[in-house]
C-alpha cells in the first residue's frame, strides 16, 4: 500500500505543479544536435533493453 500512497502522491504533485514544470521544461527539439547531452547514446540502450524486458520488440 505504501507504494500506492507514494504513487499517488506524485500524480498529485504534478497535477498541482504541472504548469512550473512546462515553464521550466527544455523541448528537446530547442537542443542543438552538436550539444554532448544530444550525442550520448547510453540512455538508447537503456530504453532498448527496457522494451527487450517488457516485451515490445
Amino acid at each position: 500500500m505504501k507504494m500506492v500512497k507514494e504513487i499517488n502522491d506524485f500524480k498529485r504533485f504534478i497535477e498541482l505543479n504541472r504548469d512550473r514544470l512546462y515553464a521550466s521544461a527544455e523541448k528537446a527539439d530547442d537542443i542543438a544536435l552538436d550539444d554532448e547531452w544530444m550525442q550520448e547514446d547510453q540512455w538508447d540502450e537503456i530504453y532498448k533493453q527496457g522494451e527487450k524486458k517488457d516485451g515490445k520488440i
